[in-house]
């Protein structure tokens, strides 16, 4: 799977469609986009920079020298000081474009000699390897391409362009001819694009036990192209009884490691990257998780969740995060028995759906807990009250037994929520919510909870963290090491 990726916010899509398609007379217009560019490596996939939409900038009064519907004459002298930007704040520029009258190809003569003269002075001043993207929007789609200052006729090629608002819609998609056998029932329901979409997603599963790993496989199963698989634990035995895609000789080996080699031996022709680190630990998963467009969070720990929580506004990603609860009772005979147990599906995207915090998935008591519980194991085998009488911690109320039908189902309803984001097919009632869905298989109904009405949250509602740029650390946080060096 080859080509970059290009990923604009919904708002920001809608700002360059109306500006774009809206002049009176109907000749084509322009603006330039501002990009940040994520370049990190992740061992095993081929390299796919993902370039984000940063800001819009435009081009009216003297920006444009002519126009009509078929061309567009900018003008190169307001340039530089963009060129200045570029520079000084690490962005790559972007020249966006409409085409009021279709052509074929998308991209026309002009367009070259545009593009050439804009990286010709690009370059100039910011050096060969300075990089020019190109959007089109043309009846109702885009389409891009890339250009370097090296070699500045050679077309880099562009993946896709993702626009992530309340769904997630894919454009600059290469659809093939003919569709492969294992896939074809899947678009006598969803249409033949539907199976190329997947196929170009860069999907991250973190944390692939109970529900990663059926999570992991389903994706591969359903036509994903990429997949990294993020987790340091090793299988135990007491896994088996709920996992998918390990075997008996994998036992004491690393998740990751182990169901990569399971994935890849399906014939599917997924690529697959195992990064056998915790993500809130190391700098090498924090990398593989920004180059991915999708992430799945499957692990049972809150410091996590919360970084993922954290990492979707900065990296511009759709969040799906999966988690059981529940509560053992004994019943009159002494037997134990399951009074409570539920799965969650958390769907968020950067501008559309409650952060984790405001699900009340994660909160500081937790996470202070979970601090508590890994610098001393002992607390954990005290009850929850002597805990929060004597230490000061919340926690430990609820349980989640690993059962397998339970944790399976959970991520098989995560997967099937990422295929209704991209190709919409739900029709659900209107006391569900899309970013909160409960699943209750004792009583087998289907719920959603409300968040806290929390408007000074940074994440949901304030939106501080939204395309922020991670400064010197990755994420803003030290122990996670410096971004690295484009």
């Amino acid at each position: 799977m080859t080509g970059h990726r290009i990923t604009l916010l919904g708002s920001q899509d809608r700002e360059l469609r109306t500006w774009l398609c809206g002049d009176p007379k109907g000749h084509e217009r322009g603006a330039i986009v501002l990009f940040r560019r994520l370049a990190r490596p992740v061992k095993g996939l081929q390299a796919s920079d993902r370039f984000l939409a940063i800001e819009i900038i435009k081009m009216s009064g003297e920006w444009v020298l002519e126009s009509s519907p078929s061309h567009l004459c900018i003008n190169m002298r307001m340039l530089p000081e963009i060129y200045l930007r570029c520079e000084t704040e690490n962005l790559v520029l972007g020249f966006v474009h409409n085409h009021p009258i279709k052509r074929q190809p998308e991209f026309s003569s002009a367009d070259d000699d545009n593009e050439r003269n804009i990286l010709h002075g690009l370059s100039g001043c910011n050096g060969e390897r300075s990089l020019l993207l190109a959007m089109v929007l043309e009846e109702s789609s885009w389409h891009a391409r890339l250009r370097q200052g090296v070699e500045p006729d050679k077309l880099l090629p562009i993946r896709h362009i993702s626009v992530v608002g309340e769904r997630m819609k894919l454009h600059g998609i290469t659809i093939p001819d003919e569709s492969q056998e294992t896939w074809k029932r899947q678009e006598a329901a969803f249409g033949k694009p539907f199976n190329s979409m997947l196929r170009s997603l860069r999907v991250a599963v973190v944390g692939v036990g109970g529900t990663g790993s059926p999570a992991a496989t389903l994706l591969a199963r359903a036509g994903i192209g990429e997949l990294i698989l993020i987790d340091a634990d090793f299988l135990e035995g007491s896994n088996m009884n709920r996992v998918r895609g390990y075997r008996g000789i994998d036992i004491g080996n690393n998740k990751a490691t182990s169901l990569k080699e399971f994935i890849e031996s399906l014939g599917l022709n997924a690529a697959v990257s195992a990064v056998d680190s915790k993500l809130d630990e190391s700098g090498e998963a924090v990398d593989a998780l920004s180059s991915a467009d999708v992430v799945f969070g499957c692990t049972d720990d809150q410091a996590g969740r919360d970084l993922m929580n954290q990492a979707l506004y900065y990296y511009a990603q759709l969040y799906l995060d999966v988690g059981l609860t529940g509560f053992v009772d004994v019943d009159q005979d002494g037997y134990p028995y399951l009074r409570d147990h539920r799965g969650r599906i958390s769907c968020i995207m950067p501008e559309s759906g409650a952060c984790l915090r405001c699900q009340e998935v994660v909160s500081e008591e937790r996470l202070k807990y979970e601090q508590a519980i890994k610098d001393n194991p002992e607390l954990a085998k005290l009850d929850p009250d002597k805990l929060k009488k004597e230490y000061y911690l919340i926690g430990g109320e609820e349980q989640a037994p690993g059962v397998g039908p339970f944790t399976s189902a959970t991520a098989d309803y995560a997967v099937a929520a990422l295929m209704d984001l991209i190709r919409p097919y739900r029709d659900i009632s209107s006391d569900l919510r899309r970013d909160n869905i409960w699943v209750d298989f004792i009583h087998m109904t289907i719920h959603s909870n409300e968040p806290t009405n929390n408007p000074q949250c940074i994440y949901c509602r304030k939106s501080l963290l939204l395309l922020k740029s991670e400064g010197r650390y990755r994420l803003e946080i030290p122990k996670l090491g410096k971004v690295p060096d484009v």
